[in-house]
């Protein structure tokens, strides 16, 4: 597989992980792409490398605006799970008090 190849594979892995959710895979193809990028740093680029570089830019951006829309939605959803447990603690503790009178 040349690099123009390797690009547009880890750009599509990128994507497919993204769509699935598959956040441990999508770790995964971003050490892969930080290897590939430093494999290529310093060389010549074709322009056909170039724009296939340019694409998994683009790509990588998508993702990670994916993912920081999916950290905030979890962290809104954890938010809401502790602000609910903290609630129906108050209430035992205040609603076992009643019980008691």
């Amino acid at each position: 597989m040349d690099d123009i190849q390797l690009i547009q594979f880890l750009a599509n892995a990128l994507k497919s992980a993204t769509q699935q959710r598959d956040w441990v895979q999508v770790r995964n193809v971003d050490k892969q792409i930080a290897s590939l990028l430093s494999s290529l740093s310093g060389q010549p680029l074709s322009e056909q490398k170039r724009q296939a570089l340019m694409m998994l830019k683009d790509t990588h951006h998508r993702v990670n605006e994916i993912c920081r829309q999916q950290s905030a939605e979890l962290e809104h959803k954890m938010a809401l799970h502790r602000n609910n447990r903290e609630g129906a603690m108050a209430y035992a503790i205040f609603g076992g008090d009643e019980d008691s009178e």
